[in-house]
C-alpha cells in the first residue's frame, strides 16, 4: 500500500488528538470542571489547584452527586444528560452539553472521582484510566456531592506539559486560570465560589472567593473590593432606543424585542478636573489628582455574560470603551462652569464594565468553538443598538448631559481667560500622536482667516464633539501668518523635551540645510539610456538572497513585514558597507540588493535597548505606602517579577498575612523630574508581562523617556562617518531585539533596489 493512500486512523489516536481541541490550557481544564458543578445545582464550589495547578486540580461541591446507574458513562465520549435529540440545543440552558469534558481529562492527565448522591448511603471512589473506562473502585465516607481530582495534567503531551511546568510560563498560566475563575465569582449568584492555592509546603493561600453573595453588586464588592463597587455605577434601563441609533444599525422597527436585556454595572464617567478652568489671565491654577472614576490602565476588567454564560464579544468591548472615553470629552466641552479636564487623558484608560445580557436561547448558537466563548446572535444588531441606548442614558446622564445636545455640540470661550496646565495633547486630538512641544514667545498673530474648529487661537477656542462617529483627522487649510512682525514677534525658542529636560537655557542646534540639486528631466534622461536586458536579469536574479517581487511595499507597516520575512538579523553581518548617502543615511549591499539605513534611527534604537535592558532608575519612598486594587493573578504576577519593577524604580511591601490581591503595598515610585508615577504604571507593567513575560518591561511613560536619552545620544543626521563606524551601526543591528523601528516608530531601513535588474553581476 502506498504511504501516501487514505486510511483510518487508529481509535486511540483519535481521541488523543480530539481530547488536544477541548482541554488545550490550564484554564479550560478548570473552566470545564467548574462548569459541571454549577450544571448539578452546586451552592458551594471549592476549588483547589496544588502547585498553581501543576500538580493537581481538585473541585469540591456540594450538587446533586452521581448515582451508581451513571458511573460507566461519566466519562465516555459524548454522553450527557442534557440533550435527547438536536432540536433540544436551541433550548439548552446548562454550561455543558456535549459529553466530552470528562472523556478528555482522562485522555490528558490521572483522573479520579468522589461522589455521593441523595439517595446513596455512601459515597463512591472512581479511578479512571486513558478511555474512561473505571480502572478502580472502593467506597468512601462523604457527604452529598462530587469531587473530581485531576492529576499531572498534560502528562502524555511534552510540549504542553513543559510549556505548563516551567516557572514563568506557569504564572501565566495560573493569571489566565484566576481571569476566568473571576468571571464565573462574578456572574454566579447565589453560589459560593472559592479558589485556593496550595503551596509545596501545604500552606493554603485564598485566591478568588464571591463568598456568600446574593446579587450581582455583593460579588463585585466580594471579588474586587468595595473600593472598586464605589467606583461603579448600576446601568440604567430604557423604554426606547434613539432613532440615530436605530438608523445607524439598520433596524427600522423602533420597538425592540422586549425579550431581549441587559443590565450591570460600568465605570463612573471620568470626573471633571481644574485642570483648565475660566479665570482672569495671571492666576494659577492647582490641578486636583482625584482619579476614582477614571478606569484603569488595560482592559483586564472588562466582562460580558449573555444568559450566565462568560462569552467574548470584541465589538460590544469596543463600543463601550469608546463611548466611555467620548462621554469624558462631552463632559468637556458642556461644562457649564468652564472648561474643565481630567487630570489623566482619557483617551488611552479603560472602564470597568460587567455586563449580563438575557436573550431567548433560540437566538443564540453557542456551540462554534470548544471553550464555547464565541456566540452567534441572530439579532445582533438589536444587542448592539440596546447596549449603546443604555450607555448613553447611564454614562451622559451620570455627568449632567443632555443626550439632545449631543450632535455638532460646540463650546466658545474667549481663550484670553483660559489657562492651561498640563493640557494632555491627546485629549483634543484623539488619533494624533503626541508630539513634543515648541513653545513661543510672545505668541504670534494668526490671520483671521484660519479655520476656528479644532484650533486654538488667540481669540476664541472651539471644540467641536461629534456624538457617535469615531475621531477622525479633518484636513486643514494651511496656516497663513500676517507678514508684518512675524519674525520680530519671536522672541525666545523653547523646547521641551520628553522627560521634563531642555529649556531656553539649552536651545536646539540649527544646522544649515544644504540644497540639493534634482531635475526630474535630467532623472528621466538618464533612464531612458540605460538598457536593461531581461535574459541578464533572470540570468542574475538567482544569485540574490531575495526574490524580485520581495519587495514592492509603499505601506511602512507591510515593508516591515517584508523585511522579517526576507531578511533576517543573521544577515547584518554580510552586509556589505557601500558608503554614506547624504550625511544620514548608509547605503548598504546585500548580494545584489541594496538597503538604505538610517544612521540615527539605528544607532538610538541600539541605545535604547540597551537602556531598557540594563538602566535602573532611582526610587523616591512614598510618605504612606500606597494600596494596590490588584487581581490575584495580578498580584502573584507581581511577586514573580519584583527584580523587574525594582529596574524601573518600584518597590513594594507584602503583608503574607493579609488576603490575596490586598497584601501588597506600593512603597516607592520612580524619580524623574517632575513626572508622578502611581499605581496606574504598575498596572500597565503587568499587563505586558501578562502577555509577554519580557524581562525587559517598562510602562510607557519611563520608556518613553529612555526613547528622549537614546535619542539625544545616538548619532545624529548630518554626522559624517567613516567606513568602520558604519560597519558597527549595522553589525550592532544583528544583536538588536527589533532591529526595524525606533523607538518612535521611524523605520531604521528599507530595501532599495535589485542589481539584478540593471544587468550588474556580483
Amino acid at each position: 500500500m502506498s504511504e501516501r493512500s487514505i486510511s483510518h486512523l487508529d481509535k486511540a489516536i483519535v481521541n488523543k488528538i480530539c481530547a488536544g481541541q477541548v482541554v488545550v490550557t490550564l484554564a479550560s481544564a478548570i473552566k470545564e470542571l467548574l462548569e459541571n458543578s454549577i450544571d448539578a445545582e452546586a451552592t458551594k464550589i471549592d476549588i483547589r489547584l496544588k502547585d498553581y495547578g501543576c500538580e493537581s486540580i481538585e473541585v469540591v461541591d456540594n450538587g446533586l452527586g452521581i448515582e451508581e446507574a451513571q458511573f460507566e458513562r461519566i466519562t465516555k465520549k459524548h454522553c450527557t444528560s442534557k440533550l435527547r435529540s438536536f432540536e433540544d440545543l436551541a433550548s439548552v440552558t446548562t454550561f455543558g452539553f456535549r459529553g466530552e469534558a470528562l472523556f478528555s481529562l482522562c485522555q490528558l492527565a490521572e483522573l479520579i472521582i468522589h461522589t455521593c448522591s441523595a439517595d446513596a448511603t455512601y459515597g463512591t471512589r472512581l479511578q479512571f484510566d486513558a478511555n474512561g473506562c473505571i480502572a478502580a473502585k472502593r467506597p468512601l465516607a462523604r457527604s452529598r456531592g462530587t469531587t473530581v481530582i485531576v492529576n499531572r495534567l498534560f502528562h502524555n503531551l511534552p510540549v504542553r506539559r513543559k510549556n505548563l511546568s516551567e516557572p514563568a510560563q506557569m504564572i501565566k498560566e495560573f493569571s489566565k486560570a484566576v481571569n476566568v475563575l473571576t468571571a464565573y465569582c462574578l456572574v454566579a449568584v447565589n453560589k459560593q465560589i472559592t479558589c485556593t492555592r496550595v503551596g509545596k509546603s501545604g500552606e493554603k493561600v485564598l485566591v478568588v472567593s464571591n463568598g456568600a453573595s446574593t446579587s450581582l453588586q455583593d460579588n463585585i464588592a466580594a471579588v474586587f473590593g468595595q473600593s472598586q463597587l464605589n467606583c461603579l455605577i448600576p446601568l440604567l434601563q430604557v423604554t426606547t432606543v434613539q432613532s440615530d441609533v436605530l438608523a445607524e444599525f439598520g433596524i427600522k422597527d423602533p420597538i425592540l424585542d422586549e425579550n431581549i436585556k441587559l443590565h450591570g454595572y460600568i465605570s463612573k464617567p471620568p470626573g471633571v478636573e481644574a485642570n483648565v478652568s475660566i479665570r482672569p489671565p495671571g492666576s494659577r491654577v492647582s490641578p486636583k489628582t482625584d482619579n476614582a472614576g477614571h478606569g484603569r490602565s488595560s482592559a483586564d476588567r472588562q466582562f460580558v455574560f449573555v444568559n450566565g454564560r462568560p462569552c467574548d464579544m470584541p465589538k460590544i468591548n469596543r463600543m463601550v470603551t469608546d463611548l466611555w472615553r467620548r462621554c469624558s470629552r462631552e463632559t468637556i466641552s458642556l461644562s457649564s462652569s468652564g472648561l474643565r479636564m481630567p487630570v489623566q487623558s482619557t483617551s488611552s484608560r479603560y472602564p470597568v464594565f460587567v455586563l449580563c445580557f438575557q436573550v431567548p436561547t433560540d437566538i443564540v448558537d453557542v456551540n462554534l468553538t470548544p471553550d464555547k466563548r464565541t456566540l452567534l446572535l441572530q439579532n445582533q444588531n438589536q444587542v448592539l443598538a440596546l447596549t449603546k441606548a443604555v450607555l448613553l442614558q447611564t454614562l451622559f446622564r451620570s455627568n449632567g448631559v443632555d443626550l439632545l445636545s449631543l450632535t455638532n455640540k460646540s463650546f466658545e470661550t474667549d481663550v484670553s481667560a483660559i489657562e492651561i496646565v498640563n493640557l494632555p495633547i491627546d485629549l483634543l486630538s484623539p488619533e494624533v500622536p503626541k508630539k513634543r512641544p515648541f513653545v513661543f514667545e510672545p505668541s504670534v498673530q494668526a490671520s483671521k482667516k484660519v479655520p476656528t474648529e479644532n484650533c486654538l487661537l488667540q481669540n476664541n477656542y472651539s471644540l467641536v464633539i461629534p456624538s457617535t462617529e469615531e475621531p477622525r483627522l479633518v484636513p486643514i487649510p494651511s496656516l497663513a501668518f500676517e507678514k508684518s512682525g512675524y519674525a520680530e514677534n519671536i522672541d525666545k525658542f523653547d523646547y521641551r523635551d520628553a522627560d521634563g529636560v531642555g529649556s531656553a537655557e539649552n536651545p536646539l542646534e540649527l544646522r544649515p540645510s544644504v540644497p540639493l540639486e534634482f531635475s526630474f528631466t535630467k532623472l528621466k534622461q538618464s533612464l531612458s539610456s540605460v538598457s536593461i536586458d531581461l535574459s541578464t536579469v533572470c540570468s542574475t536574479s538567482s544569485t540574490s538572497a531575495f526574490s524580485l517581487g520581495n519587495f514592492r511595499a509603499e505601506d511602512s507597516n507591510a515593508a516591515e513585514g517584508e523585511l522579517t520575512t526576507y531578511f533576517s538579523k543573521s544577515s547584518f553581518h554580510e552586509l556589505e558597507v557601500v558608503g554614506q548617502f547624504n550625511l544620514g543615511f548608509i547605503i548598504g549591499l546585500h548580494n545584489q540588493d541594496l538597503f538604505i539605513i538610517d544612521q540615527h534611527a539605528s544607532d538610538e534604537k541600539y541605545r535604547f535597548e540597551q537602556l531598557c535592558a540594563d538602566h535602573r532608575f532611582v526610587c523616591q519612598p512614598l510618605v504612606v505606602p500606597r494600596a494596590l486594587d490588584l487581581s490575584v493573578g495580578q498580584e502573584q504576577l507581581l511577586l514573580s517579577n519584583l527584580d523587574v519593577f525594582a529596574k524601573s524604580g518600584f518597590a513594594f511591601h507584602v503583608d503574607e498575612s493579609a488576603p490575596c490581591g490586598r497584601q501588597v503595598q506600593l512603597t516607592a515610585t520612580p524619580m524623574v523630574g517632575n513626572k508622578v508615577f502611581g499605581r496606574a504604571d504598575v498596572e500597565e507593567m503587568l499587563f505586558v508581562l501578562a502577555e509577554s513575560c519580557s524581562r525587559n518591561c517598562r510602562p510607557t511613560r519611563l520608556r518613553d523617556i529612555l526613547a528622549s536619552r537614546a535619542c539625544r545620544s545616538a548619532v545624529m543626521i548630518g554626522t559624517a562617518l567613516d567606513h568602520g563606524k558604519m560597519r558597527r551601526i549595522i553589525r550592532k543591528m544583528g544583536t538588536m531585539e527589533h532591529p526595524w523601528n525606533c523607538p518612535h516608530g521611524r523605520p531604521t531601513m528599507r530595501h532599495l533596489f535589485h542589481l539584478g535588474r540593471l544587468g550588474i553581476g556580483n
